[in-house]
């Protein structure tokens, strides 16, 4: 998909199982189950998806998946699944990239399912799978990480940031920011502290890797708002005004967890917005 002069491709990491009560807070399973049919043990099916920006001299990827580096204890909990041909690093073959030509990382946030996949596990050691990469993140999820709440330690591999810091090439952000020509962060403050959405373009036809401001189509729904939010309010507040503007601008919203709808338009149905009619990126052309 041509988005604003560059290639912008989905690529999928695989899946993973999550408590559906965590991703939709306070809408009851008789809802959200219609949608996202949970296990027996009430986990849904998450998908993880990665985004490709490229222009044919800089390759951005957007967040990295789990990657297959779980332990025993934490596979039997998330039930992660490698996507079919290898993954990320699969997915970014067929894209006719190897990971040493990835030249930047936007990391939207730090837990575990966005970054994991960002190191591999090579002996006894983790090194970086994306060796010459600078990785974009907010100043204040690189804080928050260095002292999380009991609340939201869980969500973190604590261990890789040692290597983030000793192995690789870190660029903190402070609040917006333009990664490259035409591609830009936003910092939404709802989900976790430093969390940062990624646009594409600006205007008519703008594209949006929403990350967990709206992980899923199911999440266009305004109540629909994960447990896992620091600040569920204020994510309120932030979809409130980021659907107004992609409805009213045409925007492209792709979806990093949904297991089957990758990106859509919204249409309004009444005082409503609903998402529309879903496509693969790779049937879309935008100017």
């Amino acid at each position: 998909m041509q988005v604003f002069g560059w290639q912008v491709t989905a690529l999928m990491d695989g899946s993973f199982g999550l408590d559906g009560g965590g991703m939709f807070g306070i809408v009851p399973r008789s809802l959200w189950g219609r949608s996202h049919e949970p296990d027996e043990a009430n986990r849904i099916t998450m998908a993880l998806r990665c985004l490709l920006i490229s222009d044919g001299k800089r390759h951005i990827l957007v967040d990295a998946g789990i990657g297959p580096r779980l332990t025993p204890k934490q596979q039997d909990i998330y039930r992660y699944v490698e996507a079919e041909g290898g993954g990320l690093i699969g997915a970014l073959a067929r894209a006719g990239l190897s990971p040493d030509a990835i030249t930047d990382v936007v990391a939207t946030h730090l837990h575990f399912d966005h970054v994991s996949g960002l190191l591999m596990q090579e002996g006894e050691d983790l090194v970086p799978r994306f060796p010459n990469a600078t990785v974009h993140l907010q100043e204040d999820a690189w804080a928050w990480v260095a002292g999380p709440s009991d609340w939201d330690r869980a969500s973190f591999f604590h261990r890789d940031f040692a290597v983030w810091e000793e192995k690789m090439r870190l660029h903190l952000l402070q609040g917006d920011q333009e990664i490259a020509p035409g591609v830009r962060v936003q910092v939404t403050h709802g989900h976790t502290p430093g969390h940062q959405i990624v646009l594409v373009g600006e205007g008519k036809g703008c594209l949006v890797f929403c990350s967990d401001l709206i992980p899923t189509a199911t999440h266009v729904r305004l109540p629909y708002i994960m447990a896992y939010d620091h600040r569920p309010l204020l994510t309120l507040e932030e979809k409130e005004v980021l659907l107004a503007q992609a409805v009213e601008e045409n925007w492209i919203l792709v979806f990093e967890h949904d297991p089957l709808v990758e990106a859509c338009r919204l249409v309004e149905q009444g005082d409503r917005v609903r998402p529309g009619p879903s496509f693969f990126l790779a049937e879309l052309t935008v100017t």
